[in-house]
């Protein structure tokens, strides 16, 4: 019971700040009416050749000005191609608003640890540096927990973890997320806490399912499982209506507004959220005046 507990917070939280897909991962883009989205948010598929395969889209909007947003849906555990594919299209992009509780600081962190590690940092940013590791060691917690526990899951499954090969030190990224101090009252003023998020997964039926489940010992089942699981929680719409959505998805777009309005050269936009926010998202975006205009469905979990 502990280990599907802990699973489910693998699914359910936010990103949070970190101590094979191939070349035909994704198809061409659909219209609209063809691509199951948004009803569908990630894809369980079993292709023709009996790959199995967990796919996230990116759904492509345009408003009357011709500006573009992306959501681009993303799974925390995946192929590092699937993420490496990410990275080299967030490149395309004027901004790339990102989700990161705790993360504001994570593209500067990132850059600097780059020149710790080729022993180029200055002393000021070796302090920086060194004092994040500490605030970090500092926070202790269930961050702590589900960190070790992302890394753990990954290496069972033979996966690699979103926070460790997204390119979070690129100069396009912005944040738009809040911090754990601004979650955590989030939660609280709508009598929430981190125990409702995970019971809602286990009463969503997340963990039904066979071929060894999450005792075996097989990469290839465990992938099984977990992608049947998270195809399974968003079909369900129970968590899309807490905090760990609604909240975060209002300053999400908060800084989108602010973007849109204040930089006229923010003509195309991505917003990397994980996939359980797309449905609200793309609400938001049709409110804003944006048309959806095609779907792009791309392989996260390559199951065999």
């Amino acid at each position: 019971m502990i280990r599907k507990l802990l699973l489910a917070l693998v699914a359910l939280l936010p990103v949070l700040p970190a101590a094979a897909a191939d070349s035909r991962s994704s198809g061409s883009v659909l219209a609209p009416q063809d691509s199951q989205y948004p009803e569908k948010i990630v894809l369980y598929t079993v292709e023709p050749n009996g790959k199995e395969r967990l796919k996230t889209p990116v759904a492509r909007y345009k408003d009357k000005d011709g500006r573009i947003v992306d959501l681009v849906g993303a799974v925390h555990l995946g192929n590092a191609a699937y993420y490496q594919k990410l990275n080299r299209a967030f490149a395309r992009y004027d901004k790339v608003l990102y989700e990161m509780v705790d993360g504001e600081d994570l593209p500067e962190i990132t850059r600097i640890s780059r020149k710790v590690a080729a022993g180029t940092a200055t002393p000021e940013e070796m302090q920086r540096f060194q004092q994040h590791i500490k605030n970090q060691q500092e926070r202790g917690g269930a961050a702590n927990l589900l960190g070790t526990y992302y890394a753990y899951m990954a290496e069972m499954m033979q996966l690699s973890l979103q926070s460790e090969v997204i390119d979070y030190g690129r100069t396009n990224l912005v944040y738009a997320d809040m911090s754990m101090q601004e979650f955590s009252a989030a939660m609280e003023a709508r009598g929430e806490s981190w125990m409702t998020l995970v019971w809602d997964s286990v009463r969503d039926g997340s963990f039904s399912g066979s071929g060894g489940g999450l005792t075996s010992s097989s990469p290839e089942s465990l992938r099984r499982q977990v992608s049947k699981m998270l195809a399974a929680q968003a079909s369900s719409s129970r968590s899309e209506q807490r905090a760990i959505i609604v909240s975060r998805n209002e300053r999400c777009f908060e800084v989108l507004d602010n973007l849109l309005q204040s930089d006229p050269e923010a003509r195309r936009v991505a917003i990397f959220y994980g996939a359980m926010h797309l449905r609200d998202m793309h609400k938001r975006l049709l409110e804003r005046g944006f048309e959806l205009q095609g779907v792009q469905w791309v392989t996260a979990i390559a199951v065999n």
